[in-house]
């Protein structure tokens, strides 16, 4: 049974309320008391929406670690970028409710005009915030709409980053105007923040060191994994067959990948989608590269294609805490990553992984050293999945997390 608090108003009055006010207000609670669930509220990044995850085939990898929030007891509203698309795509996702801004407020087609309407959206969604336990980012880009919520109706705010953002724009060398924003952006935020979720020890130091925070009032909380989904195979991989997955940009460092395989009886698989593909295809046709291009998979094909490849391979020139890397070592996969930021971090070298120079050369001796190495890949898939099943597995985040959600509560 469907529990609902007793109330004399509509639960939400916004003009996106008529259908989302018909959505639960609380599932299931499976401690089996009658006491309110706490209520989470996300924000998702500014001018993101739920269509555009699936358009990216990001949606299932995303909305997951928030259906298990609310398989164990926390209630979970997305105030999302989106329109009246979201709404539908919200229906395929188990007890989450979701609140499309854009249903409220104009989307102007300027972006700068889009950005200064986002300053309302606390107000669009004011009685979804009025009744939320814990405010929390998807990540720091549109962090400006979670502070003013937290000014507005004092909750306690988790500020969560998948990377450092201001750190990547020093790493791309973005525009100084950019790089003073962000900074501005993060400092502010991180201030006003009273948890602080960061994927890596290196950003935490980072954002330590550059904006003066308290390590204690930062949480090391590493992306997951759900391991019961990304498993090893039964049997050894094909021969010869080397697997990315991700963004085909400059970050990654494609273009070395592609000619470190060039004139090798090897075959590159290359899932993801970017601006880059259609100058990567036709590299690869001009030096003789066997190069497959997919584009984007949904998340749910992807664990198939890390068990059919030998080698799973990340040339990045830096990274976050990349999940494609923790993919593929959850599916235990023999993995490469060039030793920068981000793969390092998760590469202890001969252990779980090779690292290897961000260069054509280097990229292609060390594929070819576990090429002719089975039984060293076999050994470093293994304990690849022992390290995600250590430091990565869903459940063990959800729980540190949950706690953490409880403490802001009670303080």
């Amino acid at each position: 049974m469907i529990r609902r608090p007793p109330r004399s108003t509509p639960l939400y009055s916004s003009a996106a309320s008529d259908v989302y006010k018909r959505q639960q207000l609380y599932g299931p609670d499976r401690s089996g008391m009658n006491s309110p669930r706490l209520h989470l509220v996300l924000f998702f990044t500014w001018d993101v929406s739920l269509a555009l995850w699936e358009e990216k085939g990001l949606l299932e990898r995303e909305i997951h670690f928030y259906e298990r929030l609310v398989e164990c007891g926390i209630d979970v509203t997305f105030l999302t970028w989106g329109n009246a698309r979201d709404l539908e795509i919200a229906r395929r996702i188990k007890g989450v409710r979701v609140f499309p801004l854009y249903m409220s407020l104009p989307r102007p087609r300027n972006r700068v005009l889009r950005a200064l309407m986002s300053l309302l959206a606390p107000w669009a969604a004011r009685n979804v915030l009025r009744r939320a336990d814990i405010l929390k980012t998807n990540q720091m880009w549109g962090g400006w709409c979670a502070l003013a919520a937290k000014s507005v109706f004092g909750k306690p705010l988790i500020v969560r980053t998948g990377f450092e953002l201001y750190r990547f724009s020093l790493l791309q060398r973005q525009g100084l105007a950019r790089r003073a924003f962000l900074h501005f952006l993060s400092g502010l935020t991180y201030r006003r923040a009273d948890r602080i979720f960061l994927a890596t020890e290196n950003d935490r130091h980072f954002v330590a060191q550059t904006f003066g925070i308290p390590p204690e009032r930062i949480t090391v909380q590493p992306n997951w994994i759900d391991t019961k989904i990304f498993t090893p195979a039964n049997s050894p991989p094909p021969e010869g067959r080397i697997l990315f997955v991700g963004r085909l940009t400059r970050q990654k460092n494609l273009e070395a990948l592609i000619e470190s395989v060039a004139g090798t009886p090897w075959t590159l698989t290359l899932v993801g989608e970017g601006e880059l593909r259609d100058s990567l295809e036709t590299l690869a046709k001009r030096i003789g590269a066997s190069v497959r291009f997919t584009g984007a998979l949904p998340n749910d094909r992807l664990p198939e294609e890390y068990i059919r490849h030998t080698l799973f391979v990340l040339p990045s020139l830096y990274e976050g805490n990349p999940k494609a890397l923790l993919e593929a070592m959850a599916c235990g996969c023999a993995v490469v990553g060039t030793n920068v930021p981000g793969n390092a971090d998760l590469i202890e070298p001969e252990k779980n992984g090779l690292l290897c120079a961000p260069n054509a050369t280097d990229i292609r001796a060390t594929l070819s050293r576990l090429m002719d190495d089975p039984p060293l890949r076999e050994k470093l898939g293994i304990h690849a999945r022992e390290r995600i099943e250590r430091f990565h597995a869903l459940d063990t985040l959800i729980e540190k997390e949950i706690a953490c959600y409880r403490s802001l509560r009670e303080f």
